[in-house]
């Protein structure tokens, strides 16, 4: 799913460390963001937003579209399993990643657009049945359609950034999320010292970087506020894959921070509450 087609791979969620909890794309899927989750169940009057979970140039996305983008993942018969779930605690958490994911594909949606926008840049067609294959979910999925419309943007978006050298921060970032892949498959990592001059020079790296670097720009235009509710909500940007002997892809990302959780978007949670 990204940009992420890479990303849903069983055993990559930073968050939870888990495996199995339903078929292998649903580990993927719930591994697509970083950040942890944070009820937030009061504020002060003048800053409660009630039902939002992100605010970009003063449009709202509601906590309703991200439910409804979670609920047509659980739905599927290929991620029903979360819903079988026996232990309450692992489906809780589940449920708190796929919301966060779907929350981060509705905001890096509507963020790609306005980059689009700005930069006079025409988006392909997205490649809603490649994602389909990937994910197990139907090609008329709501997560498939956000994320497969996310990757056309991102991948001409970076196509159209200039190749400046990354940062030490970006080559690093890149590393780390490669040896955590190879770990979660099994395999080792070469260090740092030995990898980081072929990450350097690797144009899709650097492309990488300067596109993360058009988006911080654009959060900064748009006035991007994050719901606590998901924390810090890091979005991975996909920058370089390695084959390895057996078959298997390694997946490299610099992470796009798209919120720490604004004080001025607050989820007011109900007294009843809801899963994740």
């Amino acid at each position: 799913m990204t940009e992420h087609s890479r990303t849903l791979r069983a055993g990559r969620s930073r968050r939870s460390g888990r495996r199995g909890l339903t078929r292998r794309g649903a580990v993927r899927l719930a591994a697509v963001f970083a950040a942890a989750s944070a009820v937030v169940a009061g504020a002060t009057a003048c800053n409660v937003q009630p039902g939002a979970a992100a605010f970009i140039d003063g449009n709202r996305i509601t906590q309703a579209q991200v439910d409804d983008v979670f609920q047509s993942i659980i739905d599927a018969p290929a991620y029903r399993g979360i819903q079988q779930e026996q232990d309450a605690s692992r489906q809780q958490q589940a449920y708190a990643n796929l919301r966060t994911s779907a929350a981060g594909e509705l905001i890096m949606h509507e963020l790609t657009q306005r980059v689009a926008a700005d930069e006079h840049i025409e988006i392909p067609p997205a490649d809603y049945a490649g994602l389909a294959q990937q994910t197990g979910l139907p090609e008329d999925n709501k997560y498939v359609r956000l994320e497969a419309e996310n990757q056309a943007a991102i991948n001409t978006l970076r196509n159209a950034a200039w190749n400046t050298a990354p940062d030490d921060k970006s080559v690093r970032s890149v590393y780390d999320s490669l040896a955590q892949d190879a770990a979660s498959n099994g395999l080792g990592l070469k260090p740092y010292e030995q990898i980081a001059p072929e990450i350097k020079k690797t144009p899709k790296v650097g492309q990488t970087a300067a596109l993360r670097g058009t988006f911080e720009s654009a959060i900064k235009k748009y006035h991007l506020d994050v719901s606590p509710r998901y924390g810090q909500l890091e979005y991975p940007i996909t920058a370089l894959t390695l084959s390895t002997p057996d078959g298997k892809s390694l997946t490299g990302s610099i992470p796009l921070q798209l919120g720490e959780g604004s004080p001025n978007v607050v989820h007011v949670v109900s007294a009843a509450g809801t899963a994740g």
